[in-house]
């Protein structure tokens, strides 16, 4: 027995030493916050523009309240990409993370010294006591009509009842070159130290990863948005043609 415990930790030690570290890539944070407030500027403008348009619809009677709803739509779109972005960008002030790493332990959130500030470790990691979701999944962040297209990496950790409870794995404090690297890295990781836990299979769909590999594959990003670009033009193109023909028959 104390021959295989020795074994089980000499095996462990040497995964460990054999599992390479993954670093973040970032972007120049001048220019990306530079880039995000500009952003910030024209989305507010552009609501402030679709405001006015819909409270003149409003007070022109000539006006159907179709057009009404579509200018309504339009500023509550506006807007909600000028407040999201405004949050993106203050919610790591506090923290003030400048780098992760993705190593034997897990995903560490690191500031400019490298002192790790938070972590995600892979011995930390539950398993779900829910049968129909998996250990690690991917989702949207919100839900239902709220949802949107991106998706975030969700694991199992225990709260304070020492309940299984899912969290949600933030890479996005940071704006990342390599986002999808590291998830998959992390995955990797989550195999070879904790082969133990489910991964649902439409993870590496999600974030555009080889299921072999576990290496991001570009060629399914651009499949992927080419499939969004799409969509997002046919639904315009029904709400044209809702407001153009079927409206102006009544």
């Amino acid at each position: 027995m104390l021959k295989a415990d020795q074994t089980n930790k000499l095996y462990i030690q040497t995964m460990k030493e054999a599992f390479p570290e993954m670093r973040s890539e970032t972007y120049n944070p001048q220019y990306i916050a530079g880039l995000r407030w500009s952003m910030v500027v024209l989305f507010a403008a552009i609501a402030v523009v679709l405001l006015k348009f819909f409270i003149d619809a409003l007070s022109d009677p000539a006006t159907d309240t179709a057009s009404d709803m579509i200018f309504f739509l339009l500023f509550l779109i506006a807007g909600s990409l000028s407040g999201w972005l405004v949050y993106e960008m203050m919610k790591n002030q506090d923290e003030k993370i400048s780098g992760l790493l993705i190593n034997h332990q897990g995903i560490l959130f690191l500031n400019r010294n490298d002192k790790v500030l938070s972590a995600i470790k892979y011995y930390d990691l539950v398993k779900s006591d829910n049968p129909y979701t998996k250990d690690i999944f991917s989702e949207s962040r919100a839900s239902g009509k709220y949802s949107d297209f991106r998706k975030n990496l969700y694991v199992h950790e225990k709260d304070e009842n020492r309940n299984p409870q899912k969290k949600m794995v933030s890479l996005d404090v940071i704006p990342l070159k390599n986002r999808y690297d590291l998830i998959g890295h992390f995955l990797k990781g989550v195999h070879v130290f904790r082969p133990d836990l489910k991964i649902n299979p439409e993870v590496y769909k999600d974030f555009y990863l080889d299921e072999k590999t576990m290496r991001y594959a570009p060629e399914n990003l651009k499949n992927d948005m080419k499939l969004k670009i799409i969509t997002i033009a046919v639904v315009i193109l029904v709400i044209l043609a809702f407001r153009y023909f079927f409206l102006e028959e009544i």
